[in-house]
């Protein structure tokens, strides 16, 4: 039998948002539920995933949940606690552990059927969406998705691949936005935002411009963890 990999964040924080989920959807009974037999192949599973850091820390997570719980509710179907899965990864390949987990699922036929809070948390690489699917349909896995038709007709599988092209084009414009705004950084002679350098920490300075608005006045590197002498502190990363 397939065996979960580590995910991105702790077990008891899962627990505390699946409880949460359930208990709002009002369907405890049914999603996150314990002590199933996994041997019988009549579960269901959940999925969902999050790109970026900010993202991993912010609210979605429990909105996913709460969807997926209500999802299981309207199908009257059951998701093990072992089978609500979570990737801290990008969606523009499968390579995700719970990702891998999840089809190991499929072609062991453990499962009957996966819940997904939106379409592109599976993918917005509208190629990646079409094998994933052809693998459920071939395994005899159904597929449901909170935001874009489930079924297998041509109609709703056209739908589907449309939603992951346009998925895609936000993904690139995201992109291309963020560029621009690293490149207008640095000629403003401020870092670019994002990761920084092995052995320092980002730190910026903003204006309050009221209302929740900010203008950024400088953005530098520092080194991360200088002691009192300014030398870098034994075992930092600096």
């Amino acid at each position: 039998m397939a065996t979960q990999t580590t995910m991105s964040i702790t077990d008891e924080t899962l627990d505390k948002y699946v409880i949460q989920a359930a208990k709002a959807a009002g369907y405890e009974k049914g999603f996150g539920t314990r002590d199933c037999d996994l041997s019988k192949p009549i579960w269901w599973a959940a999925y969902c995933r999050q790109s970026l850091d900010q993202q991993t820390q912010n609210n979605r997570l429990p909105e996913y949940f709460f969807t997926l719980a209500k999802m299981a509710r309207e199908q009257s179907v059951v998701v093990p606690r072992e089978y609500i899965l979570y990737d801290h990864k990008t969606g523009e390949h499968l390579e995700r552990p719970n990702m891998i987990y999840l089809r190991k699922l499929m072609s062991e036929r453990l499962i009957s059927g996966i819940l997904f809070p939106a379409l592109d948390r599976l993918s917005r690489e509208p190629l990646h969406q079409q094998i994933f699917e052809l693998e459920a349909a071939h395994y005899g896995v159904q597929l449901q998705y909170a935001d874009a038709p489930s079924g297998n007709d041509p109609g709703s599988q056209f739908t589907r691949t449309i939603l992951a092209h346009a998925a895609k084009l936000v993904k690139i414009a995201n992109r291309k936005n963020n560029r621009g705004g690293n490149i207008g950084r640095v000629i403003n002679r401020n870092v670019p935002a994002g990761k920084t350098p092995y052995g320092y920490k980002y730190h910026a300075d903003y204006e309050d411009l009221g209302h929740g608005r900010r203008k950024l006045l400088t953005a530098c590197w520092l080194v991360d963890k200088l002691d009192p002498r300014g030398e870098p502190e034994r075992g930092s990363e600096a």
